[in-house]
């Protein structure tokens, strides 16, 4: 009378089993989906690249064109620069770095242009 007790007990533990499979594959879907990997040529770069980068940049900057005081200023940064680290600049250095490298430069390979701020006179 009891005999099919068993079958059924057989059929829900491997139905429990396979739900647990479905649900642990999707589970992998999904944060598969939610990884983003860096796609090639992408303008993303790491702290450290974009300050290697910076720093090359700025060795650049031609001193003679420069003001006297800019010159000294920019050495004094460039000094700073071999001791502590290219960390050790702050916001207005660093801004005051590009602007310097920016000079009549060429632009930088991998660097998105900026847009320009004036309005054309159409």
């Amino acid at each position: 009378m009891l005999s099919w007790l068993p079958a059924l007990l057989l059929a829900f533990v491997l139905g429990a089993f396979s739900f647990r499979a479905i649900l642990v594959g999707q589970k992998k879907r999904i944060v598969a989906a939610r990884r983003v990997v860096e796609r090639p040529h992408s303008f993303y770069a790491s702290k450290g690249v974009r300050d290697q980068e910076d720093e090359e940049w700025w060795r650049r900057i031609d001193l003679d064109r420069l003001h006297e005081v800019n010159r000294e200023y920019i050495e004094r940064l460039l000094r700073q620069m071999d001791g502590a680290g290219v960390d050790t600049l702050t916001r207005d250095e660093r801004a005051f770095m590009e602007r310097m490298a920016n000079l009549e430069a060429p632009v930088r390979r991998g660097v998105r242009p900026e847009p320009n701020p004036w309005p054309s006179p159409a």
